[in-house]
């Protein structure tokens, strides 16, 4: 499917951040017994083919099973920075995440404040504040509150808590866009950011420049070359003299998934999904947490033989409710478009099944908008599954073994 927003899915949105396109604060919770990691041959063909034609130049992908035969999880490295997603059996990306930022833990006492002080609030991000490129002297979280107000949390170096700030609005006079190797080169670059520049010896990063109008300059400088895999960036905020006002270097979120068994169900979905499909069966769930918080649920279900539906609530923004509808088609259902391209590209093609896969709305819409579709066709002793986009288009194709 597609993403949502899936800040990535094949639901679109940026929560299944794959959802359609195929939108914790330590490490991935254990969700079931103990498992050795997987190859792609060991999951379903689907699943797999997703990522080779997403993430073409990534060798190879290893598969994590979260419930049996069900999802699974895989964590990449890709040209730019670090990815992990949720796959389910029938080949479609479920969740998709880019992981920017040095992998680091929130402090526990950071976790503990920010959760009895704003429980339901969303943590947007998390930075070490600087003092220097190797030099921590606290913390700062963005938030998005449930009035979806945006507040700055300050930390010192003591994990105490030192101040909220309201996100200013600012504007910029002008943005230079350069790197590192060329901003001595760059007449448009003020000397004070040349000179914090050559100060800490900053190098291999692309560099974005916006003179505010207060006479400061705010840096964002990302780092190409990967640091366990992922993007190192900076926030930096100087002065017109060139007094460091502030220096953020982003933290990697803390994603983790869990299963989630139809016992816990919120009410808020489960309310949806007995007004609207009283006769619905529970496929599989999951839960994404994001530094430890519960942040969004997944909960596929099937309605009959032919309709199923895959919906995902935030946790913030009243739990609002993202839906994926899945059909199953006849053969006299498919597009003409679809079913052209078959007969150019499989001549005496035999139809076996196909599934759409539509946009992903929310709960007061109804779907109606194909994203892909997926067939398996047999020409001749030998079987295919083809993924479609909505003007009949190959996406991709496989041999199915």
């Amino acid at each position: 499917m597609t993403t949502f927003n899936l800040h990535i899915p094949i639901i679109p949105c940026r929560i299944l951040a794959g959802i359609l396109s195929v939108v914790a604060l330590q490490g991935c919770d254990t969700v079931v017994e103990a498992t050795m990691p997987i190859t792609p041959s060991s999951i379903p063909q689907a699943s797999t083919e997703v990522f080779k034609q997403k993430y073409p130049a990534v060798s190879s992908f290893v598969f994590e099973p979260l419930e049996k035969d069900k999802t699974w999880q895989t964590e990449f490295v890709t040209s730019v920075g670090k990815v992990l997603s949720v796959v389910d059996y029938q080949g479609e990306i479920i969740d998709l995440n880019s992981l920017v930022g040095i992998p680091k833990n929130l402090p526990e006492a950071i976790k503990q404040h920010f959760i009895s002080q704003y429980p339901s609030a969303e943590i947007l991000a998390v930075y070490d504040l600087m003092k220097s490129p190797m030099l921590t002297e606290g913390y700062k979280l963005v938030i998005k509150t449930a009035n979806n107000t945006t507040l700055h949390l300050y930390y010192d170096s003591a994990n105490a808590f030192v101040r909220a700030q309201t996100l200013s609005n600012e504007k910029a006079l002008s943005i230079i866009f350069t790197s590192t190797d060329q901003i001595n080169y760059d007449t448009q670059v003020p000397l004070v950011v040349k000179q914090f520049v050559s100060n800490n010896q900053l190098k291999n990063a692309s560099v974005v420049i916006y003179q505010l109008t207060d006479k400061s300059y705010k840096l964002f400088v990302n780092f190409r070359d990967l640091v366990n895999g992922a993007l190192q960036t900076f926030e930096i905020v100087l002065s017109e003299t060139g007094l460091v006002l502030e220096w953020a270097s982003s933290i990697e979120n803390n994603y983790a998934y869990k299963v989630l068994n139809s016992a816990n169900i919120s009410s808020k979905t489960k309310s949806y999904l007995q007004a609207n499909f009283p006769n619905w069966q529970f496929d599989y769930g999951i839960v994404k947490t994001i530094f430890g918080q519960n942040k969004t649920s997944f909960v596929a279900l099937k309605v009959g033989q032919t309709d199923s539906y895959l919906l995902a609530e935030e946790q913030t923004n009243e739990h609002n409710l993202t839906i994926v509808h899945t059909q199953v088609l006849a053969e006299n259902k498919l597009p003409v478009a679809i079913k052209s391209t078959l007969s150019s590209t499989f001549p005496n093609w035999i139809f076996v099944n196909a599934r759409v896969i539509y946009q992903a709305t929310d709960a007061n819409t109804i779907n109606t908008a194909p994203n892909h579709f997926l067939v398996e066709i047999k020409q001749g002793n030998f079987r295919y599954a083809v993924r479609f986009d909505a003007d009949g288009k190959i996406i991709y194709q496989y041999h199915i073994i």
